[in-house]
């Protein structure tokens, strides 16, 4: 899908709008464009959830019967595994594929946070270790709003506060779109 391209708005790509009439019907007809990309991406978003649904029903079919084979090659495996792999090795390479064992990377679980680190903490200070704890320290923005009197100097902290134009025309009903005004 090509990515559509930007462009700027050029003086003759805008309208003028010189009176209160004008100013009114713009935003009415602002009203109606809303309204039109709401219902468009309403439509979308439902062929999306509709192509969702219908994958999603594929796929657990399709799921279920690679469980049911994988399941099935796995217990013959587990019982021929001495004829079906050559000695020394983990797994054997067929011209379809390859079947065999693997022993993933360690990993661990810690449930009782705190308890843990209490623990670790005592740990790593009895037994001088500086790798079982990590520390992250990040910047808390929203303490330096509530404190920027303070940190207003600090280099590389600055506020941004701007004043924003907005146009919030009311909800145009949908019977009302094809009521366009082409002055606007």
């Amino acid at each position: 899908m090509a990515k559509p391209t930007n462009r700027r708005v050029k003086s003759d790509d805008m309208l003028s709008v010189s009176s209160s009439d004008e100013l009114e019907q713009t935003i009415f007809r602002i009203g109606q464009l809303q309204t039109m990309l709401d219902i468009a991406t309403a439509q979308t978003n439902q062929a999306i959830e509709d192509a969702k649904t219908s994958l999603k029903e594929q796929a657990t079919a399709i799921n279920n019967e690679i469980k049911v084979l994988s399941k099935s090659a796995q217990i013959f495996f587990s019982a021929n595994q001495q004829d079906i792999v050559p000695a020394g090795k983990k797994s054997r390479i067929y011209t379809v594929g390859e079947i065999g064992t693997r022993t993933p990377p360690l990993s661990v679980t810690v449930k009782n946070g705190q308890d843990v680190i209490d623990a670790l903490a005592k740990l790593q200070e009895q037994l001088k270790l500086t790798d079982l704890l990590s520390v992250k320290t990040s910047v808390n923005k929203t303490g330096l709003i509530k404190h920027r009197e303070q940190v207003k100097n600090i280099a590389g902290i600055t506020f941004n506060q701007k004043e924003q134009f907005f146009i919030k025309p009311v909800h145009v009903p949908v019977d009302h779109l094809s009521d366009v005004e082409e002055s606007a």
